[in-house]
């Protein structure tokens, strides 16, 4: 098939600006999803850490107003424990709404079950306290000093796995910005070497001469012009024909009238020029 100049101008340049558009596209959807999972990154996973922080803080802060209740019985003492008890609570609810995986979840279980192991032998013991009644204090101290390192351990554990996720999110952030970039320079190697090619291939087909003959007989779209233009030129000739013949026939019939009147001319100026050499001659004749 026969496809004109003006159209392989037109479809070359709408193939490379949608190559373009699609390459700018993708560049635009890639690097929305990549800030939007920084975004994540660096606001949840780091609000989590904070969090873990103040929940080991609360913890300790527990540990340590329980153990000067046990010396000292001070109601005063009981009161700041329950108090960071809750902040305890609060910041664990937060940590709960903000995992995402498995192993995280799996860890605050563990956390929470080991501080409600804590709260159950503390009242037990301050239950002895305040009974005045005596107990195994030694026991009691053992088992809360292994919870306490269980817990300790376990919140340890937490921050580290929430620091991993960070690292794994920000690795992932990273990867597809090295993966957006290779192909948006794929794609503008490609535009470039596609626009390069259809210039040169378009600028060679317009300098090089074109026979007539394809023109007449492909019934391509350029072979109801061409034919127009012929039949104009024909009929032009035709009548540039007429009017020479025209011409010639005038001139012709011109030139034959200019000769007999010449001639006739010429025979009565002899006549004359004979009577006037010879007196003798009569003069009206």
């Amino acid at each position: 098939m026969n496809i004109s100049c003006f159209w392989r101008l037109l479809l070359s340049h709408l193939a490379i600006l949608l190559l373009s558009t699609v390459a700018c596209l993708y560049s635009i959807v890639e690097l929305g999803s990549l800030s939007g999972r920084a975004r994540k990154a660096l606001d949840g996973n780091q609000r989590m850490i904070a969090y873990q922080e103040a929940l080991t803080d609360a913890f300790l802060s527990q540990v340590r107003y329980g153990g000067k209740f046990l010396i000292t019985h001070t109601e005063g003492r009981q009161e700041q424990l329950y108090q960071f008890k809750k902040d305890f609570l609060d910041y664990l609810g937060l940590l709960k709404f903000l995992g995402e995986s498995e192993p995280i979840k799996t860890s605050l279980l563990r956390i929470e079950r080991l501080h409600r192991q804590y709260h159950d032998l503390f009242e037990r013991e301050a239950g002895y306290i305040r009974a005045r009644q005596n107990y195994a204090q030694s026991r009691y101290e053992q088992e809360r000093d292994k919870i306490v390192e269980s817990s300790i351990r376990e919140l340890d554990g937490l921050k580290a796995q929430l620091r991993a996720d960070l690292h794994q999110r920000l690795e992932q952030v990273e990867q597809g910005a090295r993966t957006a970039r290779r192909i948006a320079v794929a794609a503008t190697l490609l535009v470039l070497f596609l626009g390069t090619l259809l210039s040169l291939k378009i600028s060679r087909s317009l300098t090089e001469p074109r026979p007539r003959t394809a023109t007449h007989g492909a019934g391509g779209p350029s072979s109801e012009p061409q034919s127009r233009i012929d039949a104009l030129v024909q009929a032009f000739k035709v009548r540039r024909a007429r009017v020479v013949e025209q011409l010639q026939a005038w001139v012709r019939r011109q030139s034959k009238g200019f000769t007999a009147g010449g001639l006739s001319l010429l025979a009565a100026w002899n006549r004359r020029s004979i009577i006037w050499k010879n007196p003798s001659t009569r003069k009206g004749n």
